[in-house]
Order: structure tokens, then C-alpha cells, then sequence
């Protein structure tokens, strides 16, 4: 998952350097300097477009569909090894069996998505998956992804050093989101990143929104030159260290978060409400960034700050430590949840009773829905 974020990153980092490419080697009286970049962002949408063409079905989606062959078919095109490779067999088969008892946990309880989501264990970590992609777009930094150079362009005051400055932010993006995948991640737990590193972008923010603000003349023209120089360094400081810290924090830790805590059964449904939160908070950031720099100026970033102090608040009070917390009644104490009444832990455990055999007899089935029977007449 940290390297979902190692990819986002690599990729913005390829196009803000070719807007500073296309920038300097083409006249400004020509279409072609703004037609380039935007022919070159092009160029990876259709290679995905065209990829999917010639890819499988994830081996997740056919084990709900169809056979545990079928399962390892997908899974050797995707690990690049022998379908009768040990590894791939053993995988296959966790993972049809994973898929086995998800689907038999259901039929022990069989309801609807929305009924389910609306059970106080799921609805809470929904709760904390759709806060946790709210407070990762509220920091502000997609607001900078898109609007770098305008951002910049009031720092170093010509184009050309405004796209020089976006290309390294994006440097820095990246630099981040490897360190995260390939040290800070290992080191220490979610909350800690999450928290630190929330607290240092909101205090980039208060920093970069009374750097860049406009100043009146109060003394001499050296003076004047002098303070502006310091204020337009500690604001491009400012926005490295704020991008630095996102990519240790909210910037992978979200979707981190979101791909653990959901049990296995709900776990695709639920990520997708999550997602989709994502992405329909970017399309707000989009549009709404524009219209604050028009008209409060550099408050924007004030306004960015603030969201970001409340979010803080949010993850302190709401976001639980899930790294190497296991799903069902581990996972239930880490929300504050009783694991002897909570279903989701009893649905888990159906499953990991499950995953144990390929095949379960109707002995043992009648068994496990009494059990499930008496654990729910237990909570009502």
C-alpha cells in the first residue's frame, strides 16, 4: 500500500518537470508550450487504458467467482512464475479459501451491505476510514499539487522559477514517500506519523500563509529587499517540509489504515466507500482553491491550516494503532469495542474455523450458524 503512494508521487514528480521543460525550450508565443505537458499526461492514462485490455480479473474477485485453478492462473500471470510453482499454489489456495469463508459467513447471517455497515463496529471504523481521507485533502496538499506553480509564482516572482520550484517539490514528494515505504513505516506505528506529522504540515501552513502575504513598504528599499528575500525562503522551507511530513503521514497512512481494519468479508465495499470519499474531497479541493486565492489571497493557506489542526484533534480522539493489530476481536479492542458481544470479531472467527478444511461438512455448518445464533440472541 505505501507503494501506491511511491507511484503517485514518481509519476506528478515526471510532469511538473516537463512543464519546466516545455517552459524553457519553446517561446511563449507558441500553443505548444501548454499543448506538451498536457499531450505527455496523456501517455500514462492510456497505457493504463490499453493495459487493461490485456490483464486478468484480480485473483480475489475470481475466487468469488470461480475456481481455486482459476484463482491460480490470474496469480501466476501476475507473480510472473509457473502456475504449478509451490508458492503460487499455496497463495491460490489461501486465498480461495480466504474468499470460501467470507461467502459462508454470510450465509450464516445473510443482510444486506447497508444494514451491516450501519452496525456499530462497522459504522465506526467507516467513521475513522472516511475522517482519515477528509483530513488527508484538508491538509491542502492536493490543493498544491494543483495550484504549485501559482503557489510559487508569488514566491519567486517569474515562471520560470515558479515551475524550477514545483519540480523540486515534487522531488521532495517523493524522497518522502520512500522514506515512509522503506523506513519510517517499519520503525514506528500509524498514530505516531499520523499525529507528528499532521501537527508539523498545519504549522507549515501558518508559516507559508504569513511568508507569502503581500507587505507594505514601512523603511528603505534595501530593507524591504532584504526581508523579502528571508520571508520568500522560509516559505518555499516551508512547503518542502510540509510536503516531507504529508508523505509520512496521512499522505500513505490513510489508505494504509483503510485496507486493515475492514473485516475480510466487507473489507472491498467498505474501501470503496473510502475511495471514493478520496476522490469526491479532491474534486472539492480543485474546485474550491481557485475561488479562496482570487479572493482572500494567502488566508488560503490559514484556512488549510485551521482544517488541519481539527483533523489533528480528529485522529487523536478517533484513530486507533492498527499496525500489526489482526482482524476480529484484536482489531475490536483497538476500537474500543467488547469482543465477546461484537459481531464483526465473531464473523472472523467463523472464518478463520473456515479456512481451516477445503471442504466443511453440514454437521459442522449447523454447528457453526448455533453458535452464531446464540452469540446474537447474547447481544440482543
Amino acid at each position: 500500500m505505501s507503494g501506491y503512494q511511491v507511484i503517485i508521487q514518481g509519476t506528478a514528480l515526471l510532469g511538473f518537470w516537463a512543464a519546466y521543460a516545455s517552459n524553457a525550450a519553446i517561446a511563449n508565443t507558441l500553443d505548444l508550450q501548454w499543448q506538451l505537458p498536457v499531450a505527455i499526461q496523456l501517455i500514462p492514462g492510456s497505457v493504463l487504458l490499453l493495459g487493461t485490455l490485456f490483464i486478468p480479473e484480480s485473483p480475489r474477485y475470481i475466487a468469488g467467482k470461480d475456481t481455486v485453478f482459476a484463482v491460480a492462473q490470474s496469480l501466476a500471470w501476475l507473480r510472473g512464475r509457473l502456475q504449478s510453482d509451490a508458492v503460487i499454489t499455496s497463495e491460490a489456495r489461501d486465498i480461495y479459501d480466504s474468499s470460501l469463508a467470507a461467502r459462508r459467513c454470510q450465509n450464516l447471517q445473510p443482510q444486506s451491505f447497508t444494514r451491516a455497515a450501519l452496525t456499530n463496529p462497522i459504522r465506526k471504523r467507516l467513521l475513522v476510514g472516511v475522517g482519515l481521507f477528509i483530513t488527508q485533502n484538508a491538509t491542502g496538499m492536493n490543493a498544491l499539487n494543483y495550484f504549485a506553480p501559482v503557489v510559487f509564482l508569488s514566491i519567486a516572482k517569474s515562471v520560470s522559477g515558479a515551475l524550477f520550484l514545483t519540480g523540486v517539490f515534487g522531488a521532495v514528494k517523493l524522497l518522502s514517500a520512500g522514506t515512509y515505504m522503506f523506513y519510517a513505516v517499519r520503525v514506528r506505528g500509524n498514530r505516531f506519523w499520523l499525529l507528528g506529522g499532521t501537527a508539523i504540515c498545519a504549522a507549515c501552513m501558518f508559516v507559508l500563509a504569513y511568508c507569502a502575504r503581500p507587505e507594505e513598504s514601512k523603511s528603505g528599499p534595501g530593507s524591504d529587499h532584504a526581508s523579502s528575500s528571508i520571508r520568500g525562503v522560509l516559505a518555499v522551507a516551508s512547503v518542502y517540509v510540509f510536503a516531507y511530513s504529508f508523505g509520512l503521514s496521512s499522505g500513505p497512512i490513510a489508505w494504509n489504515v483503510c485496507s486493515e481494519i475492514f473485516p475480510s468479508h466487507l473489507n472491498a465495499k467498505c474501501c470503496a466507500i473510502t475511495t471514493c470519499t478520496q476522490w469526491a474531497c479532491q474534486i472539492v479541493i480543485a474546485a474550491i482553491t481557485p475561488i479562496l486565492l482570487a479572493s482572500i489571497g494567502t488566508w488560503t493557506f490559514t484556512v488549510f491550516g485551521a482544517c488541519m489542526l481539527l483533523g489533528l484533534l480528529f485522529c487523536w480522539a478517533c484513530v486507533p494503532e492498527t499496525r500489526g493489530v489482526a482482524l476480529g476481536k484484536e482489531m475490536s479492542l483497538a476500537f474500543g469495542q467488547d469482543a465477546k458481544d461484537d459481531e464483526v470479531a465473531e464473523a472472523d472467527e467463523v472464518e478463520d474455523v473456515f479456512a481451516v478444511a477445503d471442504e466443511v461438512t453440514p454437521l459442522l455448518l449447523g454447528e457453526q450458524k448455533r453458535r452464531r445464533r446464540s452469540s446474537v440472541a447474547i447481544v440482543v
